[in-house]
């Protein structure tokens, strides 16, 4: 029994030596604050999409895409096979037990006997067997942390799909009413244009106008035809992408609120730089993906040392089954083996060096992680400012227009200007009213895209 103690003694304590480094966290560059942000106290990643997301024809389609979008139903069978993959390492630590029956019969004449074979002709057995590689220097652990750190990358690739899908059926939405309204702004534009055409070609065959007005008069018109034709074609290429994150063929996307009757806040508090890198998923996989690599080096290290594995086989063997569970039938075995690498020529220790070269480029590739995030919140950060404050200056120019537009139809039908200065005043209005509509559509979706950089959403 002291014998016994002993060794159990020294197999814990050498399977404490685990070999290769511990991870800790890099040093990253990150600012105090955002310069473009209103307000730092809180985070509009708080709330969840179905609260920042009022419109319910809104909340409904990013509902449909949650539950049917292929690209996120992959991604819960990654995390499902990552689950898997993880609990196949962990096996690894303990014994296995495996089982064999085995029978032979064997006949053998005269000449055979007198040649001296004397073992048992006939032989039936059931044996146990037990094998266990004892982890002395943790590349067993280490083999198995690195799996559950990309247990933990997958599952947060899963919450980056879901974001990103949350954002992409949002912003969709929002540029298909964005098209919506500018559809129907040349639509009326169309009308209108379709009047004057009417009345210039009416003067024309009178003979009070020139052709140069009729023919000025059918290009405007033919102009905001065509705008029409477009417009409808970036509504069916746009609704085929919603169907696609939705997982159906083409069905007509439903309408809910306009982008003037959205109810999103306008002045968006974006939290601390610090909560982002807690918070954004493509930071945490980049990290998890560090911490995996930084327990590959220690398996590599580890493969450098010797291993010791234990066999042991346990069962009954007889050469009749009316005996093979009798009481001398028995049989045990028990080994052990000792065995590691002596002399390659450096191959165990280029191996470390490869692994800790990987861990070297993943680290730099978890810093550019974090620098981009911090880069697409001021992004979206400015591009609210900027696209709130062009919005106003589009409505401003709008209603000039509109009124420039009258007076100078006013002055061409009292004969004091050429029907040109209508034609400027009309293209001006309808080109305000488009950048009007892109002003709004883009600040809407700017909301979304600041939203998902912050990685809020689920």
């Amino acid at each position: 029994m002291k014998n016994i103690y002993f060794l159990l003694f020294v197999l814990l304590t050498l399977y404490g030596c685990a070999v290769g480094p511990k991870y800790s966290r890099p040093e990253t560059q990150k600012p105090v604050g955002y310069v473009q942000a209103v307000a730092q106290t809180d985070s509009i990643t708080n709330l969840k999409w179905w609260e920042v997301y009022q419109d319910s024809l809104l909340q409904s389609l990013i509902q449909i895409s949650l539950d049917s979008n292929l690209d996120l139903m992959t991604a819960v069978y990654r995390v499902e096979e990552a689950k898997a993959i993880l609990g196949y390492n962990k096996a690894n630590l303990y014994p296995f037990l495996d089982y064999s029956a085995m029978g032979r019969t064997t006949e053998f004449r005269n000449l055979s006997e007198q040649a001296g074979v004397t073992f048992s002709p006939t032989m039936v057995g059931l044996l146990g067997n037990v094998s266990w590689e004892i982890d002395l220097w943790g590349k067993l652990r280490h083999a198995n942390r690195a799996a559950f750190a990309e247990l933990m990358a997958t599952e947060e690739s899963k919450k980056s799909l879901y974001i990103s899908l949350v954002a992409q059926v949002a912003e969709l939405y929002f540029r298909l009413r964005g098209l919506d309204e500018r559809l129907e702004i040349a639509q009326r534009a169309y009308e209108t244009r379709l009047e004057y055409l009417e009345i210039i070609t009416a003067r024309f065959e009178k003979g009070n106008v020139s052709e140069l007005d009729k023919l000025q008069a059918e290009q405007i018109a033919a102009v905001a035809k065509a705008q029409i034709y477009s417009l409808e074609r970036g509504i069916i290429l746009t609704e085929n992408a919603f169907n696609v994150l939705l997982g159906r063929t083409y069905i007509p996307i439903s309408r809910g609120l306009e982008n003037n009757q959205q109810q999103l806040p306008l002045e968006i508090p974006s939290g601390l730089p610090s909560e982002l890198l807690e918070r954004r998923p493509d930071i945490k996989i980049a990290e998890q993906q560090l911490i995996a690599q930084t327990e590959r080096i220690g398996v590599a290290v580890a493969l450098r040392f010797p291993s010791l594995s234990l066999t042991g086989m346990l069962g009954v063997a007889s050469p009749q089954i009316s005996t093979l569970f009798g009481s001398q039938a028995g049989l045990g075995v028990l080994s052990g083996q000792l065995a590691g690498p002596f002399f390659r020529f450096g191959q165990n220790k280029r191996r470390v060096e490869a692994e800790r070269a990987k861990a070297v480029q993943l680290g730099f590739q978890y810093e550019k992680t974090i620098l981009t995030a911090f880069a697409e919140v001021e992004n979206s950060l400015a591009e609210i400012r900027t696209y709130s404050n062009e919005f106003e200056a589009r409505k401003t120019q709008v209603a000039a227009t509109e009124k420039s537009l009258m007076l100078s139809k006013a002055l061409y039908d009292n004969g004091y200007t050429s029907f040109l200065q209508v034609l400027d005043a009309e293209r001006e209005f309808f080109n305000s009213e488009f950048e009007k509509s892109l002003a709004l559509e883009n600040q809407l979706v700017s909301t979304v895209r600041l939203y998902k950089a912050l990685g809020g959403g689920w």
